[in-house]
């Protein structure tokens, strides 16, 4: 199903473009992961662990334009990738009514609304979209100003994971989260 890009001003006063992925982005996009990657600390990834090239990249945004349950969108500001979002649909067959949400950005892009425009593109995809009824994401639940944002759009909470995530010696909680879009 096919998304319309769009233009957003935000909080910033700097305008935005949301747009479906290209193959031709992914040389541009594997640079934003890695970048918002190292600079994050609710993403549970190491940059050490991006080890993918460009090629696999390529693949990578290829599986989200063939399947019709998946959408991974980018933000741009003059002409550089800023952030992503992407709902990935299950493949399988009892469960293709599903698609779990990732989302990142770049520090300087954080907190002044490119999140809230992310998510509100990706739900009205969801809801026009005939095969997909439940979004589905996971949150460090230290992560306050993320948890706030999904709850503003109306996702539940499911539950708690405790000491989900493990950095050297350090846990952290994982909340389940939730929204009907049919």
């Amino acid at each position: 199903m096919k998304f319309n890009p769009k233009t957003v001003t935000l909080k910033n006063r700097k305008e935005v473009r949301i747009r479906t992925a290209e193959i031709s982005d992914a040389e541009n996009l594997l640079a934003t992961l890695k970048k918002y990657i190292s600079d994050s600390a609710f993403i549970p990834k190491t940059s050490n662990e991006i080890i993918i090239t460009v090629e696999q990249e390529r693949d990578w945004i290829s599986s989200f334009i063939q399947k019709d349950n998946s959408l991974l969108l980018v933000a741009e500001f003059e002409n550089e990738i800023i952030g992503n979002i992407d709902l990935t649909g299950n493949p399988r067959i009892m469960m293709q009514h599903t698609a779990i949400i990732g989302m990142g950005m770049l520090t300087d892009w954080r907190n002044v609304g490119l999140g809230t425009e992310f998510m509100k593109s990706s739900i009205d995809w969801a809801k026009e979209n005939p095969m997909l009824e439940l979004l589905l994401l996971q949150v460090y639940c230290e992560n306050i100003s993320a948890i706030y944002l999904y709850k503003k759009m109306g996702f539940k909470e499911n539950g708690i994971v405790e000491n989900y995530f493990k950095n050297g010696e350090e846990y952290h909680d994982n909340l389940m989260m939730s929204l009907v879009v049919k």
